[in-house]
C-alpha cells in the first residue's frame, strides 16, 4: 500500500461531502488480515483505563451515580491548564468525521481552525461527512484499498463489519491507554468507565476512544412555553400526554415532529417504549436476551404513536423530512416537540432556540416507566496503523480535545478564542457573530476528542436548572442497554439491516400503511433475519465478561 494519502484519494471517499483539507502528508503505512474473530469470549480481556477523574471547580449542584450531572450556573473564573506543552510535532493529520453543521469555512480564513492547529501543533486535515451520508461514505472507506486518514470517527450508526475493520486495520490501543498506563493522558483518564464500557472492547483489546456521552438517551424536546400557555403540566399521564400533543395540532402548527433519520431504527420509538416500561433494546433474563421487539410494552409503544398520528399530533411528513428541516420547524415554533440525543442540549437552548421559547425535556407519562439510558457515548475515534509514535501522538492529540470543563484548553476548544469568538462579563461567556460560523460544529473537532459532561448552558442558567431538575426526576428509574459494549458478529454484519427492518416497520405502522397487527410479522422477519441469533451471541459474550 503506497505510503501516501492521495488527495484523489480523499476525493473519492468525500464525495458529495466536504473536503476540508488540501494536499495529503506522507502517512505509514496501514495493516491487513483481520481475525474475523471480534468478539470478547474466552479472551484474556485488557482491563479498562483507570478512572481519575479531573479534581475542577465545584459545581453548583453535584451529580449522582444515576447519572444526574454536576451543575454549573456560571462559568468558571480561574481556569487552569491541563496540557503543559503542544501535543503534536508540527505534522499533518488527517481526520474523517460526521458533521451536522455546515461545512467549515477554509483555514485560510478561519480563524478559530488556525487557533486550534496552534494550540495543537499539528496542521490538521478533516473531511467532513454530512449526517445523511456518513454510513454510505463510512462502508465506501471501509471496503477502500487506499490509504486512511490517521484518525477514523465512528458513530453509533450500525456499520456493517466495522469491528472487523478496526480490528484489521487500526491501531491497537490495548498497551498505551489499558489500566494505570492511561495516566500519561490525564484527559483519557478522566473518561469515566461506563463510556470505555459502552465503546467495548474487539477481540479482548481496546481500538479507541469513546466519545463521552451523558446517561440519558434519546429524549423528547418539548417547547415549554407553548405547553405552559396551554395549562399543560410537566408531570402527565398517557391521557394528559395525548391531549397535550393532538391539542397543539393545526393551523400550521403539530405536537410532534419526526423525520427519516428519527424513523430509521430506534430513534423515533425510544421515549414512547420507555414511557409504558419497555426494556431498553434487550432484557436479561436468566442469562438470556430478550429483546425489547418482543414485549407487550414496546407494541404498546407502537400503538400509541399510531394514536397520535390518526389524531394529527405529528407532521404529515415526518417519514421524508431531513433532521435539517425538522430543527427548522422546531426552532421557528411549528413543532412543540422532537425526539433528539441528549448531547444535543446545549446547542438546542444556544444557537437554535435562542430564547424564542423555552426549553425543556419531557417526563415520561406511564405509571410503570422505564426511560432510556444511551450508551455512554456518541462513538469513538481510531488511529490508523502506524508506529508506536505516531499513535502516541495522535493520543496526545485526543487528550488536548478531551481537555475537561474548567480548563484553559476546553475552553480554546468549545468557545474558540477570546476577543474573536467569545467575550467574558459577570454572566460569563457571550458568544460573538464570528463564533455562529467558526465552531467545533462546523469544524467538528469535537468528534475527534470531547470532555466529559457536565450541565452548563452558558447564559441559560434557569435552563440549566430545569434540565437538572429533570435529571433528579427521571434518571434514578432510568435501564441501561445490556447490549452496550458486547460484540455480535452478526449485529456487526446484519446490524443495518436489522435496525432498517424495525424502522421501517414502525414507520408503516405509526403511519397508517399497515395495521398494528403487523407488527407481529415484522419481529419474525427481525428474528429470523438474525435477531435470535443476535441473541444467542450477546448471552455467550455477556457470560464471558463476567
Amino acid at each position: 500500500m503506497s505510503s501516501h494519502l492521495r488527495r484523489r484519494s480523499l476525493l473519492k471517499f468525500a464525495g458529495a461531502g466536504a473536503l476540508a483539507t488540501v494536499a495529503g502528508p506522507a502517512l505509514a503505512g496501514c495493516g491487513s488480515g483481520s481475525t474475523g474473530n471480534v468478539g470478547n469470549a474466552g479472551k484474556n480481556v485488557v482491563p479498562w483505563p483507570t478512572y481519575v477523574p479531573f479534581s475542577g471547580p465545584a459545581p453548583d449542584a453535584p451529580g449522582d451515580k444515576s447519572g444526574v450531572q454536576p451543575l454549573y450556573l456560571n462559568y468558571p473564573q480561574n481556569l487552569v491548564r491541563s496540557v503543559p506543552e503542544a501535543p503534536g510535532d508540527g505534522s499533518d493529520v488527517t481526520a474523517v468525521v460526521v458533521t451536522y453543521g455546515a461545512p467549515p469555512k477554509p483555514l485560510e480564513s478561519n480563524q478559530f481552525w488556525q487557533a486550534i492547529n496552534k494550540a495543537l501543533n499539528v496542521n490538521l486535515k478533516v473531511v467532513v461527512v454530512p449526517d445523511a451520508e456518513y454510513g454510505q461514505k463510512m462502508a465506501t472507506l471501509m471496503a477502500s484499498g487506499d490509504d486512511l486518514p490517521d484518525i477514523i470517527m465512528f458513530s453509533n450508526l450500525q456499520l456493517p463489519r466495522s469491528h472487523e475493520f478496526v480490528q484489521s486495520r487500526c491501531a491497537d490501543l490495548s498497551d498505551l491507554v489499558g489500566g494505570d498506563v492511561v495516566k500519561e493522558y490525564p484527559s483519557l483518564a478522566n473518561i469515566p468507565t461506563y463510556a470505555w464500557e459502552g465503546m467495548g472492547r474487539v477481540g479482548g483489546r481496546i481500538y479507541g476512544v469513546p466519545l463521552e456521552r451523558p446517561k440519558p438517551g434519546n429524549s423528547l424536546y418539548v417547547n415549554r412555553t407553548a405547553f405552559q400557555q396551554a395549562g399543560v403540566a410537566r408531570e402527565w399521564r398517557t391521557e394528559e400526554f395525548v391531549a397535550a400533543m393532538t391539542g397543539q395540532s393545526g393551523g400550521g402548527r403539530w405536537g410532534i415532529g419526526g423525520s427519516k433519520s428519527l424513523f430509521g431504527g430506534f430513534g423515533s420509538i425510544a421515549y414512547h417504549a420507555g414511557s409504558p416500561g419497555a426494556p431498553n433494546a434487550w432484557e436479561l433474563r436468566d442469562g438470556q436476551f430478550v429483546s425489547t421487539l418482543t414485549t407487550p410494552q414496546f407494541e404498546e409503544a407502537i400503538g400509541m404513536m399510531r394514536r397520535l398520528a390518526e389524531k394529527g399530533a405529528y407532521r404529515p411528513d415526518s417519514l421524508t423530512l431531513s433532521a435539517t428541516d425538522l430543527k427548522t420547524f422546531w426552532y421557528n415554533g411549528s413543532v412543540l416537540s422532537i425526539t433528539d440525543g441528549f448531547g444535543a442540549v446545549a446547542r438546542e437552548t444556544m444557537d437554535g432556540i435562542n430564547r424564542r421559547f423555552e426549553f425543556d425535556l419531557a417526563r415520561p407519562y406511564g405509571p410503570n416507566a422505564t426511560p432510556w439510558q444511551g450508551t455512554g457515548i456518541f462513538g469513538y475515534v481510531t488511529f490508523k496503523k502506524a508506529s508506536a509514535d505516531r499513535i502516541k501522538l495522535l493520543l496526545r492529540v485526543s487528550n488536548y480535545l478531551s481537555a475537561p470543563f474548567g480548563t484553559s484548553e476546553y475552553e480554546l476548544v468549545n468557545y474558540g478564542v477570546e476577543g474573536t469568538h467569545f467575550t467574558k462579563d459577570s454572566g460569563g461567556i457571550k458568544t460573538t457573530d464570528l463564533f455562529k460560523v467558526e465552531n467545533n460544529v462546523n469544524l467538528p473537532i469535537k468528534y475527534l476528542g470531547v470532555a466529559p459532561a457536565v450541565l452548563h448552558l452558558p447564559g441559560y442558567p434557569e435552563a440549566a436548572k430545569a434540565v437538572h431538575e429533570w435529571e433528579k426526576a427521571v434518571l434514578p428509574g432510568s435501564v441501561a442497554d445490556p447490549e452496550a459494549g458486547l460484540r455480535s458478529a452478526t449485529r456487526t454484519s446484519k446490524g443495518a439491516e436489522l435496525t432498517r427492518t424495525v424502522g421501517d416497520a414502525i414507520g408503516a405502522i405509526v403511519f397508517g400503511r399497515k395495521p398494528v397487527s403487523a407488527w407481529k410479522d415484522a419481529v419474525t422477519q427481525w428474528r429470523q433475519a438474525g435477531g435470535d441469533k443476535v441473541a444467542e451471541e450477546l448471552a455467550k459474550e455477556h457470560a464471558a465478561a463476567k
